[in-house]
């Protein structure tokens, strides 16, 4: 199920940001949907809201784009999870497993955005009055909101616990002793003695 969800949310992180580069232009002005969300189509060669824009990583005379390196280290958060939530599915609580799976959907949308086009589409913007806060996205959201469920399941202790109950039932009966062969016949008598009656 929280694949399902993951998967869902993916879809659309990457079906909301098609539609903003189809049909918005780059860098265009402000449209409000309620007070204070907006749209405004924007590209991010960092990470979450705008930051580590300008990361690289040296190795000799080899140069890895920093886009590049967040994109696979958020595709190997990706599997990561994945192979976590596969694992210990049965031992978490429904609030660790939402949350990781949004962790999950947050992680995949940007980093395919990363490594398919060498940027982030983000479109939704907050502002009120003087406050402009960084454009970001669907997928920004489910690592915020994923992290937020993160810190209040340690903190309130993560609800119910997914565990194995033992009922304890009948005690099983004793065992049955197996008859032995010469039990079913007569005791005979000693070696050399008669039974009385018998004849000389």
């Amino acid at each position: 199920m929280m694949f399902v969800l993951a998967a869902m949310l993916v879809a659309i992180d990457q079906l909301s940001k098609t539609w903003i580069a189809r049909t918005l232009p780059l860098d265009g002005a402000y449209l409000p949907l309620i007070p204070g969300l907006g749209i405004t189509h924007t590209r991010n060669s960092g990470a979450a809201f705008g930051i580590l824009r300008n990361l690289e990583l040296r190795l000799g005379s080899w140069v890895i784009d920093g886009t590049v390196l967040l994109g696979m280290l958020s595709l190997l958060v990706s599997l990561g999870l994945i192979v976590f939530l596969a694992r210990n599915a049965r031992t978490l609580t429904t609030l660790t497993r939402t949350a990781l799976a949004l962790v999950l959907a947050g992680a995949a949308g940007n980093g395919i955005d990363r490594l398919r086009l060498g940027y982030v589409v983000d479109f939704l913007h907050f502002k009120v009055g003087s406050f402009d806060f960084p454009v970001f996205n669907v997928a920004d959201t489910c690592v915020v909101i994923g992290a937020g469920l993160l810190i209040l399941g340690s903190l309130f202790g993560g609800g119910e616990q997914t565990h194995t109950t033992i009922v304890a039932g009948p005690p099983p009966p004793p065992p049955r002793r197996r008859p032995q062969p010469l039990d079913e016949y007569p005791e005979l008598p000693p070696f050399g003695r008669r039974t009385s009656g018998s004849g000389d």
